[in-house]
């Protein structure tokens, strides 16, 4: 499946003529200088990860390494802040042990792309010490693969692969899932779109889904996040090496971080919603000891399905039913912070101004009169120590830095992500209840947000 990138690509005249991207999510301007890729700026830091509260269901440990890394054009050129290449070839090392389990190349990506990196390590990789990526051109079945670069915020799977991105969806979280390969996927995986209010890519504060000045499949912002499960961490120097494809050779670029202690942060537990019934509503999260910062992940996934033969829409076009193969999901983020927990989500952030998450009596509209349920929702919090979102690319408006700070106060980047918590809201005489569903509806998340 072929999809776009979370951040805009657009072609850049260069003296090794090399592409950049747009980071604004718009188009760029025609060039007006020459780039100078020598100058562009890679910065890695590393963290400890808390996977959806560090136990699976059967008591075993979920945690992992979070990196953080980004790839910038420096100031004074094209696009100062913007990410710095099409294609790029990282491998990131350090005293670290990866799984000792393979992982399966993906369907989703290109044909012929030899990614591992949803599943596991390659198969030359495990229970190593070093995350590797394959030249373009090359078939060794790697961790990135052909596919995985770095860019403005992350390690993604954005390469251009015959003159188009290998996919348009950032990489889901965690990667190296052992759930995501198996018959009922990770119900608490998701993908790292970010949506409005705390993400605007269209600079209209609507979800870009359904836009047409978006590219087909578009449902946010890619949001950087690149977490591996199961990765033994070890106090010390982590390096992250580039090797950058150019008609003059190969540019190599290197970045280093430390990761100082191996605790992780506590666990964290999704927003509680509480909806206003016109389309938005407000999300009260609670941080634990040591997250300065949080985003709250709403994944809006349209309304109960109840037709063996015709998918119910929900009223801004969400719809969920993989049997009847129709898939369109919202992304909502909301960003707080200790001293302001409780976030909103604004009625009308939907696709070109519709509600945010349809009602009953909307859905029930929007569907010719014929009774259907409110939208269906799924709700996480993700919580790290370091300033995510001041590095991210929030909006087409927002003026980029080539260096942003990806570390926290402590010299690292831990996280900290919730479970996944399913919500619909339901009538009954005449007063809307919200309701925690016992379990998240139909396909796993991890094959719905891939489809």
């Amino acid at each position: 499946m072929k999809l776009s990138r979370g951040v805009r690509i657009a072609g850049l005249a260069s003296t090794l003529a090399l592409g950049a991207c747009s980071g604004s999510g718009t188009t760029p301007s025609t060039p007006t200088q020459q780039a100078q890729p020598a100058n562009d700026v890679l910065e890695l830091s590393v963290g400890t990860a808390n996977i959806f509260g560090d136990l699976s269901a059967s008591g075993a440990n979920r945690s992992g390494l979070n990196v953080v890394a980004s790839y910038r054009q420096p100031a004074g050129s094209q696009h100062t802040g913007g990410s710095a290449v099409l294609v790029s070839t990282p491998q990131l090392s350090g005293p670290f042990t990866l799984p000792p389990t393979a992982g399966s190349t993906s369907p989703y990506f290109t044909a012929g792309d030899t990614s591992t990196a949803f599943y596991g390590p390659g198969p030359q990789e495990v229970s190593s010490s070093a995350m590797t990526a394959t030249p373009q051109g090359g078939s060794a079945v790697t961790t990135f693969g052909t596919s995985g670069g770095v860019f403005g915020l992350g390690i993604e799977p954005f390469n251009y692969l015959d003159g188009a991105p290998t996919t348009n969806v950032p990489y889901p979280v965690p990667l190296y899932d052992p759930l995501a390969a198996s018959s009922t996927g990770d119900p608490n995986g998701f993908v790292a779109w970010g949506g409005p209010p705390a993400f605007d890519l269209a600079g209209n504060g609507e979800s870009v889904v359904g836009s047409s000045t978006e590219p087909a499949g578009q449902a946010g912002v890619s949001e950087g996040l690149d977490v591996f499960e199961g990765v033994t961490m070890r106090t010390g120097a982590y390096t992250l090496a580039v090797q950058v494809p150019a008609n003059t050779g190969t540019i190599a670029a290197s970045a280093s971080a430390t990761l100082k202690s191996t605790a992780r942060l506590p666990a964290i537990t999704p927003a509680n919603p509480t909806l206003n019934g016109n389309g938005g509503g407000t999300f009260d999260a609670t941080f634990p000891a040591g997250v300065s910062e949080a985003y709250i992940q709403v994944t809006d996934i349209g309304p109960p399905q109840t037709s063996a033969t015709t998918p119910a829409a929900g009223c801004n076009g969400s719809v969920e039913n993989p049997a009847l193969g129709a898939i369109t999901l919202l992304y909502y983020t909301i960003e707080v912070t200790p001293a302001n927990p409780s976030g909103a989500l604004p009625n009308g952030v939907g696709p070109n101004g519709a509600p945010s998450l349809c009602s009953a009596a909307q859905n029930t509209a929007a569907n010719g009169g014929t009774s259907t349920g409110a939208d269906q929702f799924i709700v996480q919090t993700i919580g790290f120590d370091y300033p995510l979102y001041e590095s991210s690319y929030r909006n087409a408006q927002t003026a980029f830095s080539p260096s942003p700070q990806l570390a926290g106060s402590n010299g690292q980047s831990d996280i900290t992500i919730s479970s996944a918590a399913a919500y619909a809201a339901e009538t009954t005489d005449g007063v809307t209840h919200l309701v925690r569903l016992r379990t998240v509806p139909n396909a796993p998340l991890h094959d719905r947000a891939r489809r």
